[in-house]
């Protein structure tokens, strides 16, 4: 079976979202700009997660790493859309005031702390996927959470009948 067009283009993007965040950090470690990049690959990854739960029964039952990291970008997808906080922050780099000895760690672009997230509206609380999102993605660089989700996607890919091969 071939992957259906609404899958093909929603891997596509995910991926183009992710060449673009590569593209803004390379040029400069800016946190609005990664923002952009970032949240555009979390809604793909999170629309392909949603069909997928609908269209593919046994793609629901599955467990583990992957299912749960979905479900954490997907709550924090939800929180950037609807109450519009920066999910992303840079660490690293040169700060004031300057202490020696000097050590400049790289500058990183990391996922926020869910302590600093305004609270979901009424009626769309997600305490599981708050957990996970801690578990998950809290406090970790954007670029490795997302090739986690690149990993997850491949191996979506490659079981017998998934909707994605």
């Amino acid at each position: 079976m071939s992957t259906p067009p609404l899958y093909r283009l929603a891997l596509t993007a995910f991926k183009d979202a992710r060449e673009r965040l590569d593209e803004n950090l390379a040029s400069v470690s800016h946190s609005a700009k990664a923002l952009v990049s970032t949240m555009e690959a979390a809604y793909w990854v999170n629309a392909l997660d949603l069909r997928l739960r609908k269209d593919d029964p046994s793609y629901n039952r599955l467990n583990g790493a992957g299912p749960e990291l979905m479900w954490a970008l997907r709550f924090v997808r939800n929180r950037a859309a609807h109450q519009l906080p920066l999910v992303v922050e840079a660490t690293g780099g040169i700060r004031a005031p300057l202490t020696f000895p000097l050590s400049v760690s790289p500058i990183v672009i990391r996922w926020v702390s869910a302590a600093t997230l305004p609270p979901a509206d009424e009626g769309h609380e997600s305490p599981k996927g708050e957990a996970l999102y801690v578990k998950w993605i809290e406090g970790r660089s954007v670029l490795d959470v997302l090739e986690d989700v690149d990993r997850w996607l491949i191996t979506e890919q490659s079981r017998p009948g998934s909707l994605l091969n």
